[in-house]
Parts: structure tokens; C-alpha cells; sequence
């Protein structure tokens, strides 16, 4: 009767461990950086030429991680970008610093090599700063703050045109 309990105990164990890697093949989520998913792969795609230094940010972003088309059947990735900060509070009361948001929308295109439009939307990003009463520090700020923006946005604009593509590739 003693030798039955332990016997139990490991059959037991065994008939667990063979269902469980039974069940760990029934999964059917397939993650976007897995082995098949779409965000591994590189999607070379055409890129408009920059009209100002945030466009040119969020393309450099880009073609690091999606890399750059040598083919013109390659579809084109065309951004335009517009900017704007604000203050964050209202008072009537004098401070020696200030905070702001600055913020940077994009207008997103991915165009077929036929001229047809396949995605067409906006997606936007902010970035906090302090200004105070120095001149060059405010405006390096709001700079800073712009392109910290921009990069942020770049990361948004990479997975809006993964989701593009992935749609595209079904």
C-alpha cells in the first residue's frame, strides 16, 4: 500500500507534463516580433523627399527600421508634418520658469507604385519642456522638444505602416 502513493504521485506528474507541451501547440496568437510575424521582416518601401528638419527626422527613423526600396514598384511613404507648442497652465502669478508641450502631427500617405492611396491618416506626438528667461535656452528647448517629438512619433508612424502592410500582404 505504501509503494501505490508514490507511483501515483509520478504517473501523475507524467500524465501532466505530456498534456501540458500537448496543449502548448494549440495556441493560435501569433505575435507581431515572432517567428512569422510582420514586424521581423524588412519592408523596403520609398520615402518622399523631406520638406523640414522633423520630416527628415521621422524618415531617418523609418529606413532604420524598415530600410530603403532600390525598386520603384515599392510603395512611397510621403509625411508632412506641422508643429506647434503651448502652455501647459494659466496664471496671472510671475514665475521664473515655465512649463510647455510641444507637439508635431503628421499626415501620413503610403502610396501604390499605380498612384493609388492605400493609407491616408494623421497621427500625432508631444513632448514636454521648461522655458525661463533666457532666450537661446528657450528656443533650444522648444527644438529639443520638437525633435524628441518627431522620434516618438516616428515610432507611432512605424506601426501604423506595419498594420498597413500587414492588410496589403493578406
Amino acid at each position: 500500500m505504501w509503494l501505490s502513493k508514490p507511483l501515483f504521485r509520478n504517473v501523475f506528474v507524467a500524465l501532466t507534463l505530456v498534456g501540458a507541451t500537448g496543449l502548448a501547440g494549440c495556441t493560435g496568437l501569433t505575435p507581431v516580433y515572432g517567428e512569422r510575424g510582420i514586424g521581423t521582416e524588412r519592408h523596403p518601401l520609398n520615402y518622399a523627399d523631406p520638406q523640414n528638419r522633423l520630416d527628415q527626422i521621422i524618415y531617418q527613423e523609418l529606413v532604420l527600421r524598415f530600410g530603403r526600396a532600390t525598386d520603384p514598384a515599392s510603395p512611397t511613404v510621403r509625411i508632412t508634418t506641422s508643429s506647434d507648442t503651448r502652455r501647459l497652465t494659466r496664471s496671472n502669478v510671475e514665475r521664473p520658469s515655465e512649463q510647455r508641450e510641444a507637439r508635431v502631427k503628421a499626415l501620413i500617405e503610403l502610396v501604390a507604385p499605380d498612384g493609388s492611396i492605400l493609407l491616408s491618416t494623421t497621427r500625432s506626438a508631444a513632448a514636454l519642456y521648461t522655458i525661463d528667461s533666457q532666450v537661446l535656452a528657450e528656443t533650444e528647448a522648444e527644438r529639443e522638444a520638437l525633435e524628441r517629438a518627431a522620434r516618438e512619433l516616428a515610432e507611432t508612424v512605424r506601426l501604423t505602416l506595419l498594420g498597413a502592410l500587414s492588410q496589403t500582404a493578406t
